[in-house]
């Protein structure tokens, strides 16, 4: 067991660590664990409380409490196979420290078990954050009594502890798909993206119809129960969290059998998988070839944007907020007659203008395109620092990329938005000026992280992209800066109109203007230190 807890603290520090070059920075490590721990954790918080409270609303008075945590489940196994499923073939097979793993004196089985646990501990925090607070909802607004007996919380610790083990054994499975059509297929890039954008599909289609999809609950919550006869697992946790102790534990033999056989199995063939996948991603790493473009920032750019749209995990996990952005903006338009109605129910007094560029800055922040791409250059970096271009055009070259894609989206989205909720001509010109100003100072802000706290050896870019210090810097400072032109707002609005307005905005032009002297200023010193 020694060398098992050794190899599982070598793999969740695969997933967890982070972000600089400089070695024994344990507290800037810690923090880039600490941040994509509470960015997992956010979320599932986030659409736990949100959904479970919406469900009970309905479901309590007709005693069908159950459902809340059939939905739950169904979100959190949904939600760890689109936090992990790609990240296995990084983590599991593509990992670049497995050659010296396999040479250790510990078996293959061993090593995937290690490998196939951090994947679990991932899908446990998700499961963790989603599950207990539904319970926690339950307890506090059932009619019938569910949630307050002891019991009813170890049932649910049983289920929050087994569901991860389905959930990591479909993801290890998915992920070996994934990793083994990457190497007979050309263009697997291509393939993953259109798997993820039906996922986004599937899930903005929930969104927009839940509101029809609860008011039926309420009218046939049993049916709808039968209804989900195919998913009979998560049917057997929802009662055995309810009580029947029977349906609990045939749930968690469906959890546990099939990780054990996908450890076991995989086990097995792990040395041959993850020498044939390395032999392939070895011929395929780094091409030197002539870039179809006029000019040499041009060229840059696309190159900039074959990796982007290239790369499944780079475009899913920095691209989302701004696809969440445009959706957001066009959704407003086409409901725009029932969010107005919406906002004349709240009041007059509701802050509009705020709560729209709260929303927008939130996507906005999600963004993060500009902070990890030097990284992403890895061993790379001097094919690129051998280019007939000076370091200060490459890091703008950088930061426009970035800007060339949020920039659109925010200005599209504000427009829709301003019209769907009726604002006034000059506060939508304020919010548009509001918005581009934190898009561009997101960017030159992103390329500075991304230059000082760089990872160019990282193991694969899942821990680039999802972990690492630059990433978690360039997504959760902005938001500190959204909370503080927040509390401008407030106190500018105790003052005068005007003032709530203008504080903020003249915040963020400091802001962006003070990033953007920085850069230029040290910016291409920082890459030519690299």
């Amino acid at each position: 067991m020694k060398r098992f807890f050794a190899l599982l603290k070598v793999s969740v520090k695969s997933m967890l660590l982070s972000s600089t070059n400089a070695r024994g920075r344990s507290k800037k490590k810690a923090v880039s664990g600490v941040g994509a721990v509470v960015l997992i954790a956010f979320l599932g918080l986030y659409l736990s409380g949100l959904y479970s409270s919406m469900l009970m609303e309905v479901l309590a008075p007709v005693h069908m409490e159950v459902l809340v945590f059939i939905f739950m489940g169904m979100a959190a196994l949904a939600g760890g196979l689109m936090f992990t499923t790609f990240a296995v073939k990084g983590v599991v097979f593509g990992g670049r420290d497995n050659d010296l793993l396999l040479s250790m004196p510990v078996s293959s089985t061993m090593l995937m078990a290690s490998r196939v646990s951090a994947i679990y501990l991932e899908n446990l925090l998700f499961s963790f954050f989603v599950l207990v607070p539904a319970g926690a909802v339950c307890a506090f607004m059932t009619q019938s009594g569910a949630g307050h007996s002891p019991l009813f919380w170890v049932r649910l610790i049983v289920a929050v502890l087994a569901l991860p083990l389905l959930d990591t054994a479909l993801s290890v499975l998915f992920g070996a798909l994934v990793a083994f059509l990457s190497t007979k297929v050309s263009r697997g890039a291509l393939g993953q993206n259109i798997v993820m954008a039906l996922y986004m599909v599937a899930v903005f289609w929930f969104a927009f119809h839940l509101n029809g999809m609860i008011e039926g609950l309420a009218a046939n919550a049993a049916g709808v129960k039968e209804s989900l006869s195919w998913a009979a697992p998560i049917l057997w946790m929802g009662d055995g969290i309810m009580g029947n102790w029977g349906l609990l534990l045939a749930f968690a033999a469906c959890c546990i059998v099939p990780f054990v056989l996908v450890v076991f199995g995989l086990g097995r063939v792990y040395r041959q998988a993850v020498t044939a996948f390395a032999a392939r991603s070895a011929r395929n790493d780094y091409k030197l070839s002539a870039q179809a473009a006029s000019g040499q920032k041009k060229a840059l750019l696309v190159k900039e944007a074959k990796r982007f749209f290239g790369t499944p995990m780079y475009l899913w996990n920095s691209g989302v907020g701004l696809i969440m952005l445009l959706v957001a903006g066009i959704a407003a338009l086409v409901m725009r007659n029932d969010l107005q109605a919406f906002i004349i129910l709240l009041g007059d007094e509701f802050p509009v203008l705020p709560m729209t560029a709260v929303v927008m800055g939130f996507c906005l922040c999600t963004c993060a395109i500009a902070a990890p791409s030097i990284s992403l250059e890895g061993k790379y970096l001097w094919v690129l620092r051998e280019a007939p271009v000076d370091e200060g055009a490459l890091v703008w070259i950088k930061v426009g990329f970035q800007l060339m894609l949020s920039l659109p989206c925010t200005l599209i989205a504000g427009m829709c938005i301003v019209i769907a909720v009726g604002l006034p001509l000059w506060q939508g010109a304020v919010l548009l000026l509001a918005m581009t100003l934190f898009a561009c100072g997101h960017a030159v802000f992103g390329m500075l992280m991304g230059l000082c706290f760089p990872k160019l050896d990282a193991v694969n870019e899942t821990v680039i992209i999802k972990q690492s210090l630059a990433t978690t810097l360039g997504i959760f400072v902005p938001m500190a800066a959204l909370l503080l032109c927040g509390l401008l707002y407030w106190l500018g609005g105790m003052m005068a109109g005007w003032a709530a307005l203008a504080l903020p905005v003249a915040l963020l032009a400091v802001l962006t203007a003070a990033c953007t002297f920085v850069l230029a200023k040290r910016g291409p010193a920082l890459l030519r230190a690299l």
